[in-house]
């Protein structure tokens, strides 16, 4: 059996998203290159997601972006398989200290 596909788990990942209503947005940002894949919206929270095929690694100019969005306080998440998905997913469903002392 065939590894998935880097579509194959971006997929899943946008199918889960609808599944549990949060807004997976592809990012696209022209002139700047290493932008992660998504901007997933969240129960409050914006979280940038890049996805990789099973066992994909970070080109440099995508790891020196991640970094640099995390040094401005974003979060930046990488998924390259389903339980990666999965656990990012779960990450989200749990509140956040921030969003602990938010009234509903």
């Amino acid at each position: 059996m065939t590894s998935p596909s880097e579509r194959d788990i971006e997929g899943y990942l946008l199918a889960q998203c609808r599944e549990h209503g949060f807004l997976c947005l592809k990012f696209v940002s022209p002139g700047r290159g290493g932008v992660p894949d998504r901007i997933v919206v969240a129960l409050g929270r914006i979280v940038f997601v890049e996805v990789k095929r099973p066992g994909g690694r970070l080109q440099k100019r995508q790891q020196l972006m991640h970094d640099k969005l995390r040094r401005h306080g974003a979060e930046v998440h990488v998924v390259d398989d389903k339980p990666g998905v999965d656990a990012f997913v779960a990450h989200l469903l749990k509140p956040s200290s921030d969003q602990q002392g938010a009234a509903p």
